[in-house]
């Protein structure tokens, strides 16, 4: 695939609010991750952001929409407040990154991509709501988050497309790395990428991939479809999967009968995006229309 015949640009409105703006940047980066990896990508395609759904693929013969979509996942013990950690944990990520960009001067425009395996021990069970539990939840966030902008300003590969891997089998990462962070993956995408992708992986006790997963997360956006840019040819989903590698509940079989399974839907194409190996998967699928 030529990639420069691709028409990909990343506009951010600078009235847009922080919350947006983050947004935006994170859907245009995996957008661009996903149009590099997947082998068929239209040529001479050029990407709009739009509201619904979240991005227009217009080519010289059609029109297609694309929905992004997170998997969702469940804690396997029923009192866990799974939306609350994703939340605590993607704080994390966000000041890590900002307090990256403030302080790094060299390095500041080089987009990155940097995965965080934290351990399953971390964060509240449940959302804080005291005062003091949730001055101690920010105090712990700010603490990983300054020592993660760190560790990566000493680790950053000099050549796009290479990555460094800080873990406890170096002694750098042994010395280093916080009690509550168990990995970190850096790779420069510099050239590859216009923006940069921090996110933490799912390192909790979650159910992994399944049949049951994916066809709710299909059935929840087919149930919206019919709200979509209705000048588009075709629509496509793309579901957004942290890691195939979740903690000692990874079943690889299980995985492996999600990936092949058929599924029933309106959407055109649906597609599995690995997001830390930025590897696709295309779908079987049957159409309900």
């Amino acid at each position: 695939m030529n990639d420069s015949c691709k028409n990909i640009s990343n506009p951010v409105a600078s009235n847009d609010s922080s919350n947006s703006q983050k947004r935006d940047r994170k859907e245009w980066t995996i957008m661009n991750l996903f149009a590099q990896k997947f082998k068929d990508f239209p040529l001479r395609a050029k990407i709009s952001k739009s509201e619904r759904p979240d991005f227009i693929i217009a080519t010289p013969k059609e029109r297609i929409g694309v929905e992004l979509t997170e998997l969702k996942y469940e804690r396997l013990e029923t009192e866990f407040n799974m939306r609350a950690h994703e939340d605590f944990l993607n704080q994390i990520m966000d000041t890590a990154l900002e307090i990256y960009e403030l302080r790094s001067q060299r390095d500041s425009n080089l987009p990155l991509v940097v995965d965080v395996r934290f351990s399953e021990t971390i964060s509240p069970q449940v959302a804080p709501t005291g005062k003091e539990e949730i001055e101690r939840a920010d105090l712990l966030q700010l603490g990983l988050a300054e020592k993660i902008s760190h560790i990566v300003s000493e680790n950053i590969p000099e050549s796009t497309g290479k990555q460094y891997i800080v873990d406890r089998t170096s002694k750098y990462g042994d010395l280093n790395l916080p009690q509550l962070v168990e990995r970190i993956s850096i790779t420069n995408v510099s050239g590859r990428l216009p923006e940069a992708l921090w996110y933490a992986s799912i390192s909790t006790r979650v159910k992994p991939l399944s049949i049951e997963s994916i066809t709710q997360r299909i059935k929840d956006k087919d149930n919206k479809l019919k709200g979509y840019d209705s000048s588009c040819d075709k629509q496509w989903l793309i579901i957004i999967q942290n890691s195939f590698l979740m903690s000692s509940q990874y079943d690889p079989i299980a995985v492996s009968r999600a990936l092949r399974h058929n599924y029933p839907t309106n959407f055109d194409r649906v597609f599995v995006f690995e997001r830390s190996q930025a590897s696709v998967s295309e779908l079987k699928i049957l159409s309900i229309n």
